[in-house]
């Protein structure tokens, strides 16, 4: 990595590993109207914009702990008649606000959250020591562009990335939602999840395909969980609870605010898209952060995710890494079983989206592998793109080398019918000349020379989730 600032550093230096190198947040918003194609061609009849958010906090932090803190930024490259231009913008959030205003970080982090003077605040505003930064995920529904955080308030932006604020879903008030939601694909109607870290009651909400609130339904765990992610069918809503309790009492004593608790077991709720009284199956303690997809197939319910041995916000060890794998549930007579998928450590799992929800071979992932030398490599580094056929167990890479990317976003083709005829785009930063590249591969075969290569303005941090929006 060099040494020099670039225009788009922050003014202060962290030596986080999630902050530092390729994960170290932008302070510049700009608009570039014609990319740079480094290699290959843009496809003319391409058409809509790629949208990635990430934890980039403007200020240097109180504390911070990843993916967990930050304040939203979205990237998006948007591609007409074969050629691209870039955005990128702070989601303008209330506590951002603030923090402008202030001039420095006012909140703390979710793992050590601190008081806020009210002064610093509007009038009536409450002095939540939460900072809701809607950094995770970028959706679009019913005409609406949503940032997402976790389990709080989403922000409405318009496709030009300008914040229009709060997010209501046709209610009286701001709507929590999770950072994961998922579209019906029959109904068209998004189903998302709210937990409270001070209740074990979950909501699961429906917004109907103009993004209006027409059901909400509360379901009842054994404990106050961290439930970042859950499962859609055209059937049943499926909710993963492990064993990542919230201890506010420990908190209190200096402790982690969320505590792995094993000997909970891990609890499945299955339960139909009206809210009817869930089947609850149990397993054996393990973590989910992200689901690939899940549908069903005769009886069963199959879930592809990645399977944590146990919850982490930390590098994992030999025997924590994350993998692949597909799990089938059988709800009628409580049958749980788990297979595993690939062999390799992965996060941050996608499908072709137009398939959510219904039957999915294709799992895109990604990995590191040796061919990235240049450390060091902190969690949620990778540098190769895979695609896992489920079917048959094989999988097509594409390693990109000395360059760091992250999780692949299926953009299909005009017309197509197959599963896999498409796109894969990712961001991929080389970490020594410290300038991104927006990659797009063919999903067919990953593997081959990439369809096109776009220089980036700028340098754009290692993010989260992104999304496609076609035109």
């Amino acid at each position: 990595m060099t040494d020099a600032p670039r225009p788009e550093d922050p003014s202060w230096h962290s030596d986080d590993p999630h902050l530092s190198g390729v994960f170290t947040p932008v302070a510049r918003e700009v608009d570039v109207a014609d990319l740079t194609v480094v290699a290959g061609r843009i496809p003319e009849d391409l058409s809509g914009a790629y949208m990635r958010n990430g934890p980039n906090p403007l200020f240097q932090p109180l504390s911070y702990t990843y993916p967990l803190d930050g304040d939203g930024m979205i990237h998006a490259v948007y591609f007409d008649n074969g050629r691209a231009r870039y955005r990128n913008r702070f989601v303008e959030t209330r506590e951002l606000t603030v923090e402008r205003r202030a001039g420095h970080a006012v909140w703390g982090g979710l793992m050590a959250p601190r008081p806020i003077d009210p002064a610093l605040l509007e009038p009536g505003a409450a002095a939540s020591p939460f900072k809701n930064g809607a950094f995770i995920s970028v959706l679009a529904h019913g005409g609406h562009l949503l940032a997402l955080g976790e389990a709080e308030a989403a922000y409405e932006m318009t496709m030009e990335l300008e914040t229009v604020g709060e997010w209501t879903a046709g209610t009286e008030s701001p709507l929590p939602i999770g950072a994961h939601n998922r579209h019906h694909p029959t109904t068209g109607d998004l189903f998302a999840i709210a937990y409270d870290p001070g209740s074990p009651d979950v909501q699961v909400r429906r917004i109907d395909p103009s993004g209006r609130l027409a059901d909400n339904f509360a379901v009842r765990l054994p404990a106050s969980s961290m439930i970042h992610d859950f499962v859609l069918t055209e059937k049943h809503v499926v909710l993963l609870v492990g064993p990542a309790i919230f201890d506010f009492e420990a908190a209190q004593r200096g402790g982690p605010i969320l505590a792995w608790r094993p000997e909970l077991g891990t609890t499945i709720a299955v339960m139909e898209l009206d809210g009817s009284a869930p089947t609850m199956l149990e397993a054996e303690p393990f973590f989910v952060y992200h689901f690939a997809n899940g549908f069903e197939r005769g009886g069963s319910i199959v879930i592809d995710y990645v399977r944590h041995p146990e919850f982490s916000l930390g590098p994992d060890g030999d025997d924590g890494a994350p993998h692949l794998h597909r799990l089938v549930l059988d709800p009628a007579t409580h049958r749980v079983r788990d297979i595993p998928l690939a062999d390799f450590s992965t996060e941050f799992p996608r499908v072709n989206d137009r398939l959510e929800a219904r039957a999915t071979r294709f799992v895109y992932v990604p990995r590191l592998t040796g061919s990235l030398t240049r450390g060091p490599h902190p969690s949620a580094t990778f540098n190769t793109i895979v695609k896992v056929d489920t079917e048959s167990g094989t999988a097509l890479a594409h390693d990109l080398g000395e360059k760091v990317a992250g999780e692949p976003v299926f953009i299909p083709k005009p017309g197509a019918s197959a599963e896999d005829d498409g796109y894969l785009a990712v961001f991929a930063t080389d970490p020594t000349a410290m300038t991104s590249d927006l990659v797009l591969l063919d999903a067919t075969d990953p593997s081959r020379e990439p369809v096109a290569v776009i220089r980036m303005p700028q340098r754009v941090p290692q993010g989260l989730h992104g999304t496609w929006i076609g035109r």
